[in-house]
């Protein structure tokens, strides 16, 4: 479980072959692991409760899915200790610019009332949210931590692009808008995490290569089973504590 010291040079250019969706199917014996090391999974990672005070954490779903998919994530951060919330949006419909005034009120409610930033963990399209939401409210995002999110191009290298065609979206005018918003810096502390053999979102098209302090670790899992896999789980607590740790330094 380390960051990556040199970054990935391949550029996105296509969507996942359907050899590599097919691939998802492993995302069942991830769910299994999960299963199996359910009682030694939280063994030797660092807790969100320390010093007395619990870290809050919100999740953010991925395309086409809702909070009940984030559950077992959800159930696992609060045995560790964190403080977690869900979005509150219901299904993630993908109409990013609906998704996003509502979910900047709850999270400065939410910081206003504990008296501190929260974490953002975003699944897929859910992370790409975080990223955006943090760049618009650096002082109440504590950090972001990003699960196999398309941060160049949006849809347009994933599995949803002829969907999102049909849906009257022009996909090379959302990569144009895309990159230029990242002439606005995203200030807080930043992990993504990818995998290579990511069947859903193009691997290639998950890596920051605009923002300095952008970290990035490699998980060997399916793109579903990034909320599953207690591989992936263990980056996740790895990340909140150091982002946290960043932070208090």
């Amino acid at each position: 479980m380390r960051y990556l010291s040199c970054l990935p040079t391949e550029l996105p250019s296509k969507t996942p072959s359907w050899y590599e969706v097919l691939a998802e199917a492993r995302v069942g014996i991830e769910l299994l692991d999960g299963l199996r090391l359910k009682r030694r999974l939280h063994n030797n990672l660092p807790r969100g409760d320390e010093h007395g005070k619990a870290h809050p954490v919100m999740l953010l779903p991925g395309y086409g899915a809702s909070e009940r998919a984030m559950q077992m994530l959800a159930k696992r951060l609060e045995a560790l200790g964190y403080v977690v919330r869900q979005w509150g949006q219901g299904k993630n419909h993908g109409a990013v610019h609906k998704l996003v005034p509502p979910l900047k009120a709850r999270i400065r409610e939410w910081s206003a009332e504990l008296g501190q930033p929260i974490s953002l963990i975003g699944w897929s399209l859910g992370g790409y949210i975080a990223r955006e939401l943090a760049r618009d409210l650096p002082a109440e995002i504590a950090g972001v931590v990003t699960l196999g999110s398309p941060v160049v191009g949006g849809p347009k290298y994933t599995l949803t692009a002829k969907q999102y065609v049909k849906m009257g979206f022009d996909l090379d005018a959302i990569e144009r808008d895309i990159a230029a918003r990242d002439s606005v810096p995203i200030q807080c502390p930043m992990t993504l995490i990818f995998s290579r053999v990511d069947g859903i979102v193009s691997w290639p098209a998950t890596i920051d290569r605009v923002t300095p302090h952008a970290r990035h670790m490699e998980a060997n899992c399916s793109h579903i089973g990034m909320v599953l896999s207690p591989k992936v789980f263990r980056q996740i607590a790895k990340a909140l504590a150091d982002q946290r740790e960043s932070l208090a330094n």
